[in-house]
């Protein structure tokens, strides 16, 4: 029998080995996985980011911040004291002598109980010791309310012309203080640099509380 060799196709006929066809099917499909690897990963960031920021813009306004409760303001309260201008200078009472009670008119009474020379003593910087006078000043409480007397002010004044004395922190001074109930007084003792030959005219002015009217007080010391 006899063999016959039949040529195998050749590439330049136009034909094409399965195992080529397989590797380019092969190949085309990888490709297409990986395109649609890459739209889905693209897809699924946009989803992402768009969810996220919806999300941030859901959770702000249920972020749960507790309730803010304003407590009313206090009440004004009523003023006790004089209610005048703080601006202007309270205005004074006529004069009496040393020894007379003043009165300012609503239940408020002062009195000097006592004047003494003494030699004062220079306590603190600004002090300096020498020849005083030291007041002992009671105020009675007429009116039907305690009256605080912290805000008490006493002033000496020496001559015709009312020149200021110094205050003189000796250790006898006694400032007011504290609260006088109705009906009762309280006492406060206040040291003065005067000297001697300064005493034949004194004015010493009293003001129970800031803005209330002056008390004058005034005549020589013996």
């Amino acid at each position: 029998m006899e063999v016959q060799e039949r040529p195998a196709p050749s590439r330049e006929d136009g034909g094409e080995s399965p195992l080529r066809r397989r590797r380019v099917v092969a190949a085309g499909g990888a490709l297409l996985v990986v395109l649609v690897a890459l739209v889905w990963l693209l897809s699924t960031r946009g989803d992402d980011g768009g969810d996220a920021a919806a999300a941030s813009s859901t959770a702000a306004p249920t972020a749960g911040a507790p309730d803010v409760t304003i407590a009313p303001l206090p009440p004004t309260p009523t003023p006790t004291g004089p209610t005048e201008d703080v601006d202007e200078p309270p205005a004074s009472l006529s004069e009496v002598s040393l020894d007379a009670p003043a009165a300012v008119g609503n239940g408020i009474v002062a009195t000097i109980t006592a004047i003494d020379a003494i030699d004062g003593t220079a306590v603190g910087p600004g002090n300096i010791a020498g020849p005083a006078l030291r007041l002992t000043v009671r105020i009675e409480n007429g009116t039907s309310e305690p009256v605080s007397l912290d805000g008490v002010a006493v002033n000496l004044y020496r001559g015709s012309d009312r020149t200021p004395a110094s205050p003189l922190d000796d250790p006898s001074r006694v400032p007011f203080t504290g609260m006088v109930a109705p009906g009762e007084s309280g006492e406060g003792v206040y040291v003065f640099t005067v000297p001697t030959q300064d005493r034949d005219l004194i004015t010493v002015e009293v003001g129970y509380q800031a803005g209330a009217p002056l008390l004058l007080f005034t005549g020589p010391v013996a």
